[in-house]
């Protein structure tokens, strides 16, 4: 760990190589979404990943499992906000939901649908798992007690106006606020500039999901600054692997979300 003496900002150096990344085969590991401006120039960041920027922004992982997690984890999501839409009903039929849940999907499942727990096989054979190296430089420490208090400094005027008054914590830096979230990763990425003058290459945050028996939980999201601009990026893909239905840690993912598979 570094701290940074021109921003206060807590600094790490590059993870070590084979970072690991799942993503979509027929776009390849080097091609997040690119995240831009509405129409009237304004920003709308609700859709957006924790720490997006206009541009382009690359996640990966310390270990397989949260790679796993971070991209079942919304599954997971819809299947419950399906189950919360079905408390009236349980209700009107005077039984708990989850006892009312359980028909629901008994049903579901006898019939052959792919609704309630199941993840479409589709997802499994289109996606595959990379392993990434990055250029040496320096990463920002988000979980950092000196960064959150840095980063409350720096932009405390756009915080206050998010209602964020008393600064920033982790509660911050880890809910589903993208207008706190990506204000910090705009910030970080455009003003920045560190002692040594060079800016963050990006930033290292915390599963949300936390972290695995032997894993770190640990997780990167890298500004492709040189994407944006028309140029090569000095990241290397080592390896390409398609994910078989009995990968051991997709199903223990799966096993976690309550979520199966075709």
């Amino acid at each position: 760990m570094t701290l940074c003496t021109a921003t206060g900002l807590e600094l790490i150096g590059s993870p070590g190589p084979g970072n690991y990344r799942i993503a979509r085969s027929s776009y390849g590991a080097l091609s997040p979404q690119l995240r831009g401006a509405e129409a009237d120039g304004s920003l709308d960041t609700s859709g957006w990943s924790r720490f997006d920027t206009p541009g382009r922004t690359l996640y990966t992982t310390d270990d397989r499992l949260t790679s796993f997690m971070e991209l079942l984890a919304p599954y997971r999501t819809e299947i419950n906000g399906a189950r919360r839409a079905l408390q009236k009903d349980a209700d009107a039929m005077g039984i708990p939901l989850e006892e009312y849940w359980a028909m629901v999907v008994a049903d579901w499942d006898q019939a052959g649908t792919m609704r309630a727990r199941w993840l479409p096989r589709a997802w499994r054979d289109g996606r595959a798992l990379y392993r990434v190296d990055y250029p040496a430089g320096w990463w920002v420490d988000i979980m950092s007690t000196s960064t959150l208090a840095a980063l409350s400094h720096h932009v405390e005027d756009e915080l206050a106006e998010l209602g964020v008054t008393g600064g920033l914590t982790v509660a911050h830096v880890t809910a589903d606020d993208r207008a706190i979230t990506t204000l910090i990763a705009r910030w970080l990425r455009n003003t920045a500039t560190l002692f040594d003058g060079t800016q963050p290459l990006g930033i290292r945050f915390t599963s949300k999901h936390g972290h695995p028996a032997g894993g770190t939980g640990t997780c990167w999201a890298y500004w492709m600054r040189a994407a944006d601009a028309g140029l090569d990026e000095p990241i290397t893909v080592t390896d390409e692997a398609t994910i078989d239905e009995d990968d051991a840690d997709l199903k223990t993912a799966q096993e976690l979300c309550k979520i199966q598979t075709r």
